[in-house]
């Protein structure tokens, strides 16, 4: 039976591990969003996966893990989803604010159900249908589809990240249960196709960084390593369930950094999608970790 009884030291490591995750990552955006100002987008998602990309093959070599020769397809596909969506996800962070977009990005959760159902063939329950009712109402309330003014690009873009996060999201899970693969293989061959991805978006608008960009560029660096590295030991630490609970702690990082670094405020529709997609998601996350534990 999954539930929640008293805390151990090993939940305790785990809130620890993946609320300073979710910070690296708030603190990633607040980079990116920094360096949006002043180059073009492209850019942007070309350093930080050839600096992110340097910085994990270095740490592969000094660990001697290597690289598999099995699923290099699905490894690929990982590779290109997850460059994708770091590429629409920086858009995004160039034309909304770090909350609005954190929000947004957590409909992920919607959409790994349906591909779950589609390409896993995972059973869609009845049970799970009011959860993402309450999770569309919420994207409903943020985005207005009906009204245009507020139904723009950059959510679009934002939009486009949480779908395409989903689908890596289902690679991955096809991949950790064959047993293969090490994390640091998978993040990889992700960052390798985000900088690629990059390059193509930045194309020939390429500005040579200063010295100031060129240490905010070896900041984005580290901080995506030690968000990736301390996500995943979090994830070891403790149940799923509180990792993934934990992970919700990274729309409250990015509304709080975005409010001090760039005077960003939530808007009332945005409060009130937010607690709906956050709520649902909670709950859906919840309803699936129970599944998987038999209960």
């Amino acid at each position: 039976m999954l539930g929640f009884s008293a805390p151990s030291r090993g939940t305790g490591r785990c809130v620890a591990l993946i609320m300073l995750s979710s910070l690296c990552f708030a603190l990633l955006n607040v980079v990116v969003k920094h360096l949006c100002g002043s180059w073009g987008t492209g850019q942007v998602a070309f350093m930080r996966g050839l600096f992110s990309t340097v910085m994990v093959a270095a740490i592969m070599l000094a660990t001697h893990q290597g690289l598999s020769r099995h699923d290099i397809p699905t490894l690929t596909l990982r590779g290109v989803l997850g460059g994708c969506g770091m590429l629409l996800i920086f858009y995004a962070l160039s034309g909304m604010p770090m909350g609005d977009v954190s929000i947004l990005t957590q409909l992920s959760s919607f959409f790994v159900i349906i591909f779950a159902a589609l390409f896993l063939h995972e059973r869609l329950r009845a049970s799970i249908l009011p959860k993402l009712a309450i999770i569309v109402a919420g994207a409903c309330v943020i985005l207005q589809p009906w009204n245009f003014s507020s139904f723009n690009i950059y959510a679009c873009f934002a939009l486009g990240n949480a779908i395409f996060s989903a689908a890596a999201m289902t690679t991955i899970s096809t991949l950790a249960h064959s047993g293969r693969h090490n994390s640091y293989e998978i993040v990889l061959y992700f960052l390798v196709c985000a900088t690629i991805a990059g390059a193509i978006a930045m194309g020939g608008d390429f500005t040579m960084p200063t010295p100031t960009q060129f240490l905010l560029c070896l900041l984005m660096g580290a901080l995506t390593v030690l968000a990736q590295v301390t996500m995943t030991l979090g994830y070891a630490a403790a149940s799923p369930v509180v990792a993934s609970f934990c992970q919700y702690s990274g729309v409250f990082f990015n509304v709080l950094l975005g409010f001090a670094f760039f005077g960003e405020r939530l808007g009332a529709d945005s409060l009130l999608g937010g607690i709906l997609i956050v709520g649902g998601s909670m709950l859906l996350t919840r309803d699936r970790h129970r599944k998987a534990g038999g209960s």
